[in-house]
């Protein structure tokens, strides 16, 4: 059953959809990342295919940053080379947001918009779970010449100000 059958049957309004996420980056290969993401709420999950020649990960920063920062609603996409995901995330309140991930390019007339994910999440938890796969998909998993379709080095980009929320700093 797809999220949008849940999402039916359990209205947000009347049920609760608090969930924690997990979020896997596994190992580059050929200019190709897979990407699971899961989350406790109605136990979704989804995989996201990350593609160097259209690399989202400058993208996934700010968007992680405005998530931090509590610029909401916010999202960016992650182009699979013929499809790919769009993640939203739509503010709560101070500690908690909307998370959602919905396909990109979907264009059924009439037909409801697939929806892969969608959760209530702490930003915390959020925020805390990217930086610790974060960290070890850039200091133990990455390697330049599996991501070389990308001019972007995965390892420079700065994630102080996600860092810095997490921590309480921000």
């Amino acid at each position: 059953m797809r999220t949008n059958d849940f999402l039916k049957s359990f209205p947000p309004g009347e049920h609760s959809w608090d969930g924690k996420v997990t979020i896997s980056f596994g190992y580059p290969h050929h200019g190709w990342i897979q990407c699971a993401i899961t989350c406790t709420a109605y136990v979704q999950g989804v995989m996201v295919t990350i593609s160097a020649a259209f690399d989202p990960f400058p993208e996934m920063i700010r968007w992680m940053e405005n998530i931090a920062a509590g610029k909401l609603p916010s999202e960016f996409t992650v182009d699979e080379e013929g499809g790919g995901k769009i993640f939203r995330a739509s503010s709560i309140d101070d500690d908690r947001f909307i998370f959602e991930i919905v396909e990109w390019l979907f264009s059924k007339k009439g037909a409801q918009e697939p929806l892969y994910m969608y959760a209530r999440v702490s930003k915390q938890q959020f925020l805390s779970e990217f930086l610790m796969r974060w960290d070890e998909l850039v200091n133990e998993k990455f390697d330049p010449n599996h991501w070389q379709e990308s001019s972007l080095d995965l390892r420079t980009l700065d994630v102080s100000k996600i860092r810095m929320a997490v921590e309480g700093s921000l």
